[in-house]
């Protein structure tokens, strides 16, 4: 399978579930861990690099993925590599934007 059209699978299975997981991100990030100096471009960033990042560690996976190819989805549905690359990227981006591990006197 040439690197271009995998890429292209890869985008378009991934795409639907990590789209909820960015909604799902936005809503727990602007409910529960919005401190008060954060503005939305900050949360916008944070999201836009987490799931350009879950996309590359997913497409990662994929190239490395070590089970048959048709065990790549779950139930026919859902693309463990996208959610495998969401666990990864979005508590590193979390952190790096201070939304998780600050210091909770200064919020």
């Amino acid at each position: 399978m040439p690197i271009i059209d995998a890429i292209v699978l890869a985008f378009f299975i991934n795409a639907p579930i990590q789209l909820i997981i960015t909604i799902g991100q936005w809503l727990v990030m602007a409910r529960f861990l919005a401190p008060k100096d954060k503005t939305i471009g900050d949360a916008l960033s944070c999201l836009a690099l987490s799931y350009f990042t879950a996309f590359l560690l997913s497409l990662f996976i994929w190239f490395a993925w070590p089970f048959a190819p048709e065990l790549v989805m779950y139930n026919n549905r859902i693309s463990i590599p996208a959610i495998l690359g969401e666990m990864i990227a979005i508590p590193i981006w979390l952190k790096w934007f201070a939304y998780i591990g600050r210091d909770k006197s200064t919020t």
